[in-house]
C-alpha cells in the first residue's frame, strides 16, 4: 500500500528540488522541484508494472490499493494509457469483486494454483 516517494526530508534530495524550482522560475526550461518529484514516484510505480509484465503469455495481478491512484488526478495521469485506458479513473473499486474476478481469469487460463491454500501462486 502506497506510494513509493522519495524521501523528500533527504538535504540532497532537498537541494535538488530547489535547484529546479529555481531554474524552473529564471530559465523556465527545467520541472519544477514538486514535478520531479512526482516523476520519480511514478517511474517506481511503472518499472514495477512492467516487471510484472514483460511479453504476451505473461499473466500477472496488479493491484493499485492506494486510493490516491482513482483520486489524484497526478497519479492516475501517470499510469500507462494501456492500463487506464481512455476514462478517468473510477469512483470506487471493490477489492472484493477484482479478487473474485482474478480467480476466475487464473482459473480460465489453467494458471496452477497452491494445493494447501488453493490461492493462486
Amino acid at each position: 500500500l502506497g506510494l513509493p516517494y522519495p524521501v523528500i526530508t533527504n538535504p540532497e534530495f532537498q537541494e535538488k528540488m530547489q535547484l529546479l524550482d529555481k531554474d524552473s522560475r529564471e530559465k523556465n526550461i527545467s520541472i519544477s522541484g514538486q514535478a520531479y518529484y512526482q516523476n520519480l514516484c511514478m517511474r517506481a510505480v511503472n518499472q514495477s508494472i512492467g516487471r510484472a509484465i514483460r511479453h504476451i503469455n505473461d499473466f500477472a495481478a496488479i493491484i493499485l490499493a492506494d486510493v490516491r491512484y482513482s483520486t489524484d488526478p497526478k497519479v492516475w495521469d501517470h499510469l500507462p494509457v494501456w492500463l487506464r485506458g481512455k476514462d478517468r479513473p473510477p469512483r470506487k473499486m471493490l477489492l472484493e469483486g477484482n479478487i473474485a474476478g482474478l480467480k476466475s481469469f487464473f482459473a480460465r487460463h489453467n494458471v496452477p494454483q497452491n494445493k494447501d491454500t488453493r490461492e493462486v501462486i
